[in-house]
């Protein structure tokens, strides 16, 4: 115990110390019962978000399913590989037919000449002006950059749209350079007036033309796109191109049940997780006699009967009236059951139909959607709520239990003073009782003799 030393008693032989900590310990009982009811609180706060984040990951899915894009799923399939297809929205069912005739380059050119040495011949002082796009880019070289490799860092550094870098060949090193961009209106013209020195740049080798991407679609008559990216977003609408190669492909957009049918899925498989926990954590299992951390928490399972009643009940129109018509049921536990086979045939059936029932005005998904907005308002939605209550017991627990342990250890060494004080009682005592004993003994003494 801070501030007083604790000995055990030498005139009494009591065991001070194991006296204290006992009745500390009958003391502190209501302290572990606070601390149980903490620990509970605690336990349920736990339980308590992971059940709004599994309902946060169902509004999501309920968000996916509320939109029409979602059902409007499309995939691209291709045979060849001159170019891979991405789609976007407006892409448009069909089968596309492509020649890819050209792919588009980025121009490249090097010096004419090879040089002994990177950083040791001088070349004379002056300008080189690099032209790309319609943009004249002028390039002053001078006794600090004037060797080929401060020309290639000073080209570099100008950001005139080309890189350059050095090449060695069995000639010597040259200097090339790369248009950053591909196609025909990218290609460089290089002026060089360069005055004195030791060595020149007398002219350029291109070493590779630019040349712009060509794509036919179609056979007897093709339409033809010709633009200087491999990358083409403004040819077919809603479909990116992106060029590898010259050949032919065939590009087919189809509808994406798939991609519909794992909306879906993944909607029923997050609500089965949800309703799964609530039931775990909410009853009483009566053969093992174990109660769930939050039985008794009827926000939670009138949540869940909500969910359940808003996804079984029925719309008021449509070709299908209720999930129950794509293949979903519930068991006799309350275990929600998806046959994919009917699902999978209601999509290729009528989607438009399970779009309506998921997507339309007063569809499941809408209105699932909205009472999980205001379930999980993270403001004033039910289970931030009881969060709130949680987090306000749990504080309240802490200072109460503060309070009483600062209390408890001023009563320890209240009882410590107390056993300092008997034991310096019953000290004196001795002395005194030894005192009179030895007066006696003298008295004794004195009478003997005479």
């Amino acid at each position: 115990m801070a501030g007083t030393l604790s000995i055990d008693g030498l005139i009494s032989g009591l065991k001070t110390s194991e006296i204290i900590e006992k009745l500390a310990e009958a003391e502190r009982a209501p302290i572990t019962r606070l601390e149980e009811k903490k620990q509970t609180y605690t336990t349920r706060l736990t339980l308590w978000q992971t059940a709004n984040t599994k309902l946060l990951a169902l509004q999501s899915s309920a968000l996916s399913l509320s939109l029409s894009s979602t059902f409007l799923a499309k995939k691209a399939t291709t045979t060849g590989d001159a170019l891979s297809v991405a789609l976007r929205s407006g892409a448009q069912e069909g089968t596309y037919v492509l020649t890819v005739e050209q792919v588009a380059t980025a121009h490249q050119l090097a010096t004419s000449l090879a040089y002994t040495d990177t950083d040791t011949t001088r070349f004379g002082e002056g300008t080189i002006a690099i032209t790309v796009g319609g943009k004249v880019t002028e390039i002053a070289i001078d006794a600090s950059n004037n060797t080929l490799s401060g020309i290639r860092d000073a080209i570099n550094r100008a950001k005139a749209g080309v890189r350059a870098t050095i090449v060695k060949t069995q000639e010597g090193f040259r200097l090339f350079l790369v248009s950053e961009k591909t196609g025909l209106e990218n290609a460089m013209t290089i002026s060089v007036a360069l005055s004195g020195g030791e060595a020149e740049i007398p002219g350029w080798t291109e070493v590779q033309a630019a040349q712009n991407a060509r794509v036919l679609l179609g056979g007897t008559n093709p339409v033809v796109y010709e633009g200087p990216s491999n990358i083409i977003t403004d040819f077919i609408p809603g479909i990116t191109l992106t060029i590898q190669k010259a050949g032919n492909v065939t590009v087919t957009v189809s509808r994406d049940l798939e991609a519909v049918k794992k909306a879906i899925l993944d909607f029923t498989g997050a609500l089965k997780d949800f309703l799964q926990f609530v039931r775990d954590n909410t009853s009483y299992d009566s053969e093992t006699k174990t109660a769930g951390a939050l039985l008794g928490e009827t926000t939670l399972t009138r949540v869940a009967a909500e969910l359940v009643r808003r996804l079984t009940g029925r719309v008021a129109s449509g070709v299908y009236q209720s999930v129950m018509d794509l293949g979903m049921t519930l068991d006799r536990y309350g275990n929600l059951l998806v046959d994919e086979g009917k699902l999978a045939q209601a999509l290729e059936s009528n989607l438009e139909a399970v779009r309506e029932l998921f997507a339309g005005e007063g569809g499941v998904a809408a209105s699932l959607k909205e009472y999980l907005r205001f379930v999980t308002d993270p403001y004033g939605g039910v289970m931030r709520s009881t969060e709130k209550f949680y987090e306000r017991v749990i504080k309240d627990l802490d200072e109460r239990i503060a309070l009483m342990e600062e209390r408890l250890e001023a009563q320890k060494e209240r009882w410590l003073k107390q056993f300092a004080a008997l034991e310096s009682f019953l000290g004196a005592m001795q002395t005194q009782s030894n005192w009179l004993t030895q007066q006696i003994a003298n008295l004794n003494k004195l009478a003997g003799r005479s």
